[in-house]
């Protein structure tokens, strides 16, 4: 589920600016998770192969100074959704993701954009307000684990694709926090995400991380800071990672229900541009095709 219907059709009003339906909910999705799209993705959105369809889209927005293309060369561009007016469609025309970033960042943001593709049958909370909403509303989590004092969402509850399992069953549905690796060097950002998000996955009590990358490199390493991380101190050892089932830790009410959680390893095969600097790029002022392979495996 990508979007929900409010009284002002955030939808409806992309198609008044000359977007097709189909366009229109891309383009939303988009917005609110990544700001950065490749024209493969908005084909595999549509499911057709690429074409003049994906190349009307593209220079459509592009005309209508919706979008700035970035050249990587090589025939390999990056489109950047930055259009003010767009986002104050959805109430967030100062929105992080219509800002310039460094091409590590347009690398994660352009992989989570294939993890919500890949994923769309499930149900993710999109906006800033509808992750606080369901973490302290839904599932009763303190307000000092999602938020600051300002009411600030936490840096990487913003940054990474948050969804529930089961939209039927939200408080007690299995929530996936996904991690993704954009090429790193080390597993110190990994390393903080589980630290800083530890308090609210145990809060949550059902969890899953889903570490994706596009190598397997730090797989292992992954796995092994994500065990040493959640062990339990004191229960059963016979009990593996991917049937977990804790025994409350010493540290919490002996009443406490177990702890369910998974670790899963998520490994793209998507092609994306080298991306080589990390200050942000100037744009370039022309259309053109991006040609990029596609497979994902689990």
């Amino acid at each position: 589920m990508f979007y929900r219907k409010t009284t002002t059709d955030p939808i409806v009003a992309l198609e008044s600016l000359g977007y097709t339906e189909r366009e229109a909910s891309f383009l939303y999705l988009v917005a609110l998770h990544s700001g950065y799209l490749l024209r493969r993705q908005f084909c595999r959105f549509i499911e057709r192969k690429k074409g003049w369809i994906a190349q009307r889209f593209i220079e459509k927005a592009r005309v209508a100074g919706h979008i700035e293309i970035i050249d990587y060369g090589q025939g390999k561009y990056v489109y950047h959704l930055l259009a003010k007016p767009i986002y104050r469609l959805f109430g967030n025309e100062e929105s992080q993701n219509r800002h310039r970033k460094g091409d590590s960042e347009i690398r994660a943001r352009l992989m989570a954009l294939d993890y919500l593709l890949e994923n769309r049958s499930e149900h993710f909370l999109e906006t800033p307000q509808d992750k606080i909403e369901f973490f302290l509303n839904v599932r009763g989590v303190p307000s000092a684990l999602v938020a600051g004092r300002g009411g600030q969402l936490h840096s990487f509850l913003s940054h990474f694709p948050i969804s529930v399992v089961d939209h039927t069953q939200p408080t007690t549905s299995v929530v996936r926090f996904a991690f993704l690796d954009e090429g790193l060097l080390s597993m110190s950002k990994f390393s903080r995400f589980l630290s800083e998000l530890r308090p609210l996955m145990l809060a949550v009590r059902a969890f899953e991380v889903i570490y994706t990358a596009t190598s397997s490199i730090n797989f292992r390493a992954a796995e092994g800071i994500f065990r040493k991380t959640f062990e339990p101190s004191i229960g059963s050892r016979q009990q593996t990672f991917e049937e977990i089932a804790f025994h409350p830790r010493q540290d919490w009410p002996s009443s406490s229900p177990l702890l369910l959680a998974r670790f899963t390893r998520l490994l793209f095969h998507f092609s994306y541009p080298q991306l080589l600097r990390n200050e942000p790029r100037e744009s370039e002022g022309r259309s053109a095709a991006q040609s990029a392979s596609m497979g994902v495996t689990a």
